[in-house]
């Protein structure tokens, strides 16, 4: 899945106002992951993303509007991976709340 590059770039302005330019960026999953270390905590996939969310946040990040469990291929969810879709990122607010949690996720790791 080809990932938009205009939202990969406000992530990575994202992760720079948080201090976290040093944030190295590598394809997973078809998308644009950012990782700290060796863990990944958020991924541009599609239009919207992929976010790490650190455990006891799994279950309120699945009550955000829209979003979905990341379930690759239909099989089964893989633990803690939340999909957000394009709109509940489309503001810059959002999409910092999105990325500072995984940042907490990859954190926690």
């Amino acid at each position: 899945m080809a990932y938009d590059p205009g939202l990969a770039e406000r992530v990575a302005a994202t992760f720079a106002s948080l201090g976290l330019a040093h944030a190295r960026q590598k394809n997973v999953f078809g998308g644009r992951g950012f990782m700290l270390g060796k863990s990944t905590g958020v991924i541009v996939w599609g239009d919207g993303l992929l976010v790490k969310a650190p455990p006891n946040e799994y279950a309120d990040a699945l009550r955000e509007p829209g979003t979905t469990p990341f379930a690759p291929d239909g099989e089964r969810p893989m633990s803690t991976w939340v999909v957000v879709p394009a709109d509940a990122v489309a503001d810059d607010p959002q999409l910092e709340e999105w990325v500072r949690r995984g940042v907490r996720a990859v954190r926690r790791a």
